[in-house]
């Protein structure tokens, strides 16, 4: 039954809680079995148009555009466990060179990932493109039908009406993203769903059947453990709601979610996961832990408000729980506050009470109505004691602050304020008199009409999206560098990586086949230090300093792409490091600074910069000893050495390094440029021979490839002091 106060008669068994409505098992009217499928399917199909609405821009060029970057790397992730099936390899050597990393994402969408792979392995980004709408239609009806089951038609539609609609959902499942947030808002709600049951019901049988759907959640995203806290603070309210209907305790309901949980999770970990890890991110000894230790303190607290036994037990097993804890816990909260260097720029993280616009265009009409969904929800809660609210509310609630912190909890926030403002504002309408009911549904019509506008069909975009410009250079670095070890073989580490801005990482892994030092990965600590060694490089203030951290990351090549800010580096300009003068200038000598003698140009982009448009948009440099010419000119005087370089965008580059003689006249200058030009790595190439100039003669020099890699010297081939 129900849990009522004594001033309220108990529900038959299944009775509905906020609809007003039976749940529906085949019986009722024809006709309006009838008119629910039609408005079910309807909404589907809109909740299938506002996830291909940007169709033409990411299946309509010559390229698929997927959502940046994460959807990327889960086409790699997801061939590697192709390759490693039936076993789980989060081991990626390719990321975060020289050390590689092993990766926290969820296995069992990872393997749902390579099922799509599987299904179009000719073409893997359009097979991946489609992972989020499918899943999400997928997911979303079948939510419904259980939301209808339970509490109705009303409640089932409203739901899937929001989930379908709303900007964030929708992000959740778009067309071109294959990453795991799309199960964010379903698992939120079904969750909750679920408690709310188990709770009206006092089944001990459900609350562990939704602690085993809890303890999924972690193996299909990573914020899943973000459920645990509006869960758990949900047993101690109901059992306050109702701690005077007899049956078995809510104590009891939420210890068997607990134990459920913590199984669950346990095989996880034990399954894909590291169980000598407390680490608080990816799947180790933490998440079963937690799992126990809130909700079987919350059940704790729950049995001692309902005067029931057990209480002081399960307050036991929870603190051995939580001390080990304490440590992560800190690290976690830290990290909420956005202490990482990358959770403090990129947009996911931004906190919504500091962007009132974002927030609109997340939420929508849902910024509108949640808050007075909580309200109405508040008053049921305490007038009526329907108990199977309080799940719903309290995990609304919590992501709504976690929301407010970090922009990335809002699409489990929808999944939970969906089914809030469906099962609280369902049944107010009937309560009011004719003319103010027919109000208040046109009001919430008009509310939630301007979501209609994510079902229309997106014009092609003008601009290319913020990556197409660098996928040439990662498609050129691939045909043309050499391997530094099978791609595609975890086993085998890399002989050197490649340095570039954060956001390139998943690109370089995917498009080049080539080890990353940076990339969007953070938190954990292998992810931070890569990280913050390539800001060093990229952030170097003198050339020598670049290429001394570069050699110790044993990275190969430096890839520049426009970017405003270092990593980490808050408000440091980039003015003085060695990243604006390798990416526009080439390395050439400007200004105070000579020609570079250590990082080779090989590669021009053809696409160029948007406001610079002579400027190509990437440039690649291979990092190099460089060769030493040496010779015998005039005591002190200065030598040039000239050579004139051709790009493959028709550009002509002069690269003139200088030095001076010493006491003796003799001079050692290096160069980073070969003369050869029968060379496939590097399509930058010098029209001939060195030309070098100095006080009272002149001269020429051959360079070979080999010279320039491995820091040898070439004598300059005639006698500088003859003319």
């Amino acid at each position: 039954m129900a849990a009522h106060s004594p001033a309220w008669p108990p529900r038959p068994r299944g009775a509905v809680a906020f609809s007003g409505e039976p749940p529906l098992k085949g019986t009722g009217p024809t006709w309006r079995n009838a008119l629910f499928w039609l408005a079910w399917a309807t909404l589907l199909a809109l909740a299938l148009a506002a996830r291909t609405a940007d169709g033409r821009n990411v299946l309509g060029g010559g390229f698929v555009e997927l959502v940046p970057t994460d959807s990327h790397y889960y086409i790699r992730f997801a061939r590697l466990q192709q390759l490693a099936f039936p076993r789980f390899e989060p081991f990626d050597p390719y990321i975060n060179h020289p050390t590689g990393a092993s990766i926290i994402w969820p296995p069992l969408h990872t393997w749902g990932v390579a099922l799509f792979l599987a299904l179009g392995p000719a073409q893997p980004e359009r097979a991946a493109a489609w992972v989020g709408p499918v899943v999400s239609l997928l997911e979303l009806g079948l939510l419904s039908l259980l939301i209808r089951r339970g509490w109705g038609r009303g409640v089932a539609l409203g739901t899937l009406a929001l989930l379908a609609l709303v900007p964030s959902a929708v992000m959740a499942g778009t067309l071109g993203t294959a990453d795991h947030h799309v199960h964010e808002p379903t698992l939120a709600a079904l969750c909750a769903l679920l408690l709310g049951r188990a709770l009206a019901r006092r089944s001990v049988m459900l609350g562990a059947v939704t602690g085993a759907v809890l303890g999924l959640a972690p193996l299909f995203t990573t914020s899943g453990f973000v459920l645990l806290p509006g869960l758990a603070a949900a047993l101690p309210l109901a059992a306050l709601l109702g701690r005077d209907v007899p049956g078995p305790g809510m104590g009891r309901v939420g210890f068997a979610m607990g134990l459920g949980a913590a199984a669950v999770l346990a095989l996880g970990v034990a399954l894909f996961g590291e169980p000598s890890s407390l680490t608080y991110h990816g799947l180790t000894s933490f998440q079963p832990l937690l799992a126990l230790a809130l909700l079987s303190g919350a059940s704790g607290v729950a049995s001692l408000l309902e005067r029931r036994r057990g209480g002081f037990l399960q307050l036991g097993l929870a603190l051995p729980c939580a001390l080990p804890l304490v440590p992560e816990g800190v690290r976690a909260f830290q990290h909420l506050l956005l202490g990482d260097p990358l959770l403090a720029v990129v947009m996911e993280s931004i906190p919504l009470w500091k962007d009132p616009d974002f927030a609109r265009e997340l939420l929508g009409p849902v910024l509108l109505l949640l808050p007075v969904a909580l309200v109405a929800a508040g008053v049921r809660l305490w007038r009526e004691r329907e108990v199977s609210l309080a799940p719903v509310f309290l995990v609304a609630l919590s992501l709504t602050a976690a929301s407010l912190l970090q922009a990335r909890f809002t699409q489990a926030l929808v999944g939970s304020a969906a089914l809030l403002i469906a099962s609280s504002l369902a049944g107010v309408p009937r309560g009011l008199r004719p003319l103010l009911r027919r109000a208040s549904v046109a009001v919430l019509a008009l509310v939630g009409l301007p979501l209609l506008g994510e079902a229309m069909p997106r014009p092609p975009s003008p601009e290319p999206s913020p990556i197409a410009p660098v996928r040439s250079t990662l498609l050129w670095m691939r045909e043309h560098t050499p391997r530094p070890s099978p791609p595609w073989d975890v086993r085998v580490h890399p002989d050197w990586g490649v340095v570039a801005q954060y956001d390139m990482g998943h690109l370089l892994v995917l498009w080049a086949e080539r080890p990353a030092v940076a990339t969007p990965f953070s938190q954990v600590p292998v992810h931070q230090r890569a990280n913050a060694q390539a800001t060093a490089v990229l952030g170097a203030s003198t050339e020598d300093e670049a290429y001394a951290r570069a050699r110790e990351l044993t990275a190969r090549y430096l890839l520049l792409t426009p970017f405003n800010a270092l990593l980490g580096r808050p408000g440091q300009s980039l003015e003085g490091t060695v990243s604006p003068w390798l990416h526009e200038h080439a390395g050439l000598a400007t200004g105070d600074r000579a020609a570079s003698s250590h990082f080779r140009l090989v590669h021009d982009s053809a696409e160029s910069r948007r406001k610079k448009p002579g400027l190509p948009y990437a440039r690649l440099f291979e990092v190099v000893p460089g060769a030493v010419l040496r010779g015998r000119c005039g005591p002190g005087a200065p030598v040039t050495a000239v050579l004139e370089l051709e790009t493959a965008r028709g550009q002509t580059l002069r690269y003139e390094p200088r030095t001076t003689t010493g006491p003796d006249g003799t001079f050692a200058l290096r160069v980073a440029y070969p003369t050869t030009r029968d060379t496939r790595e590097a399509d930058v190439l010098a029209r001939g021979l060195y030309r070098l100039d100095c006080a009272g003669g002149g001269g020429t020099a051959l360079v070979s490839e080999q010279a320039v890699r491995e820091g040898q010297e070439v004598e300059v081939a005639v006698d500088l002091t003859a003319r």
